[in-house]
C-alpha cells in the first residue's frame, strides 16, 4: 500500500484519543517507514535542508526533517515524547548529561 501523507496524519491524529497514543502512533510510523521508497515518492526526494510540516496543532506536530550532511543541533530536551522515523539517510545521536551543580551546563 503506498504511503499517503493525509491518511498518515489522519491516522496519527485519531490515535491521540487511544489509551496509549504513543504506542498507537509508533505503530503508524513503523508501518510508514517500513516502505521508505513509498514515503520518498509521496514526500519527494530531499534537495535541501529544512522542515516539511505535515501538521502542527496544540496536540500533534508531524514534520519531515531534511538534514544536510554534518548538520547538528545543540543539546535539547523535547519536554514531551517524540517519535523519529527514518526513511532515508541516517541519524547519529550524541548523548549529553547535565553537569551536577551547574544548571544549564552539559557534557
Amino acid at each position: 500500500m503506498p504511503f499517503d501523507r493525509d491518511r498518515f496524519v489522519a491516522d496519527c491524529a485519531a490515535s491521540l484519543d487511544e489509551s496509549d497514543p504513543q504506542v498507537a502512533i509508533q505503530d503508524h510510523l513503523a508501518r510508514a517507514v517500513s516502505d521508505h521508497v513509498a514515503v520518498l515518492a509521496e514526500l519527494g526526494e530531499p534537495t535541501s535542508a529544512g522542515l516539511d510540516v505535515l501538521v502542527a496543532s496544540p496536540r500533534l506536530t508531524i514534520f519531515a526533517a531534511r538534514w544536510a550532511p554534518n548538520m547538528t543541533l545543540s543539546p535539547h530536551n523535547h519536554e514531551m515524547w517524540a517519535l523519529i522515523g527514518l526513511y532515508s539517510g541516517r541519524e547519529d545521536n550524541i548523548f549529553w548529561r547535565r553537569l551536577p551543580g551547574s544548571p544549564g551546563r552539559v557534557e
